[in-house]
């Protein structure tokens, strides 16, 4: 006689989001977000890839993440726009949604604490955000000190609104928002799953 096993209800995967960095400032800034508030409702992983980015890159490291077939899985570009040559690379993974910042990543971290609409070199955005509070005083490229976590926490809303005002890949802008837009809606429909 066969026992009758206790059928258990499918397992819910979380959706995986893949973020390809263009260096350790990005990688840092995903990392925080993934130790944050957004580290149940979504798998976050980060992998550098530089300026070699490519489409096939980007499929080999979606192939290997996925679990099932039934897997979320959704690619994201953290890039500045600061390099010669990146928009072109960028265009070409057209499966994956840019989160680009002009001129670069540090100017999404400014727009949690300033307002700017004027073009801005990368240096002059790095020391504008040095000067924008005394928590951004000693910033360092691909780290981030509790104080300055807490600012991009607490300022998020703020930052994705200046951004929004900007104008999409020109200097000055920033993407950075779609991502945080993106992971607040899988924890909405998570809580009104429950």
């Amino acid at each position: 006689m066969k026992k009758k096993r206790n059928k258990r209800p499918p397992r819910k995967m979380n959706p995986v989001f893949l973020v390809f960095c263009e260096g350790e400032t990005e990688e840092a800034y995903i990392n925080f977000l993934r130790r944050g508030e957004y580290h149940r409702p979504v798998k976050l992983i980060s992998h550098i890839i530089g300026l070699s980015i490519t489409p096939n890159k980007i499929k080999r490291y979606m192939q290997a993440e996925q679990i099932g077939p039934s897997d979320k899985i959704a690619s994201f570009l953290m890039y500045d726009l600061d390099a010669k040559g990146i928009t072109e690379k960028l265009a070409a993974c057209n499966n994956s949604a840019c989160i680009t910042s002009n001129p670069c990543v540090e100017f999404w971290y400014l727009l949690h604490n300033d307002v700017q609409e004027a073009a801005v070199s990368t240096d002059a955005c790095i020391e504008k955000l040095k000067k924008s509070s005394p928590d951004w005083a000693n910033y360092k490229k691909g780290t981030l000190t509790e104080k300055q976590k807490r600012c991009l926490w607490e300022n998020r809303k703020l930052a994705s609104g200046r951004a929004q005002k900007l104008s999409e890949g020109k200097n000055p802008s920033s993407l950075v928002y779609r991502l945080l837009e993106t992971l607040d809606n899988v924890i909405l429909q998570e809580v009104q799953e429950k």
